[in-house]
């Protein structure tokens, strides 16, 4: 197939944040199985949202590689995506870092393309703990999630980090549950819930927890996590 054809959700040019300690630039890739309450991409739910050119995209990335370190694939669900390998093929032909962001529900996808060494890096959400995973991204959980858990625990730890977005809706008990699940990993981030137009349009308006309460939450983790670290507080 063209890669001509292929169109993406979004591009963010230069990120300084997204991939740790490497300097990158973010493709969106639209489409997404997961309705959480929070989420700041929801414009791009819709598989019909990827309208931008990826050769546009992939021209402006090429002319500036050499201030790259990596590039990040995030979504919506980027292992949704039928053309992602493409889109990996073409950046890792430039020489620069894959990062992946994913939510770990194709965990075959997942498993291959970081056996295939198609990916450098990945980030996985953990929306909460496995068993209240409908009540915050609003769908049934499947089994791969627990899954793509497992194998990115066997990793080296500088190869993937957990996260979990800190919504109002998860407490104490949650994040306990969270640091069983999730025990010998090397890396989780907890990220501060910010109130936007979708979440208020979903549910009643929710107030953020504090850094100090975030915090209580990392003590939590860190019981069975080697590193845990708080962002956007």
């Amino acid at each position: 197939m063209d890669i001509n054809e292929i169109k993406v959700a979004g591009y963010q040019p230069q990120s300084f944040l997204d991939y740790p300690e490497k300097v990158s630039c973010v493709i969106f890739l639209g489409g997404c199985n997961f309705r959480c309450h929070y989420c700041h991409n929801s414009q791009i739910f819709s598989p019909k949202s990827n309208s931008m050119s990826f050769v546009e995209v992939f021209a402006d990335i090429e002319s500036k590689k050499k201030f790259l370190d990596g590039v990040v694939i995030s979504g919506g669900e980027p292992t949704l995506f039928p053309r992602l390998r493409e889109i990996i093929n073409a950046i890792r032909g430039l020489g620069l870092l894959v990062k992946l962001d994913t939510n770990g529900t194709n965990f075959e996808i997942l498993k291959k393309l970081v056996n295939e060494k198609l990916v450098d890096f990945v980030a996985m959400d953990i929306k909460a703990p496995l068993s209240r995973y409908a009540d915050i991204t609003g769908v049934p959980l499947n089994d791969d999630v627990a899954k793509s858990i497992e194998f990115l625990k066997t990793l080296e730890k500088d190869k993937y980090m957990f996260r979990t977005t800190l919504s109002p809706y998860l407490n104490g008990s949650d994040f306990t549950q969270i640091a069983e699940e999730i025990a010998g990993a090397g890396v989780y981030q907890i990220q501060q819930f910010i109130p936007n137009e979708f979440s208020k349009s979903n549910f009643v308006a929710l107030v953020p927890y504090s850094k100090d309460e975030a915090q209580t939450f990392a003590d939590i983790v860190s019981k069975t996590v080697a590193e845990v670290r708080l962002r956007g507080f």
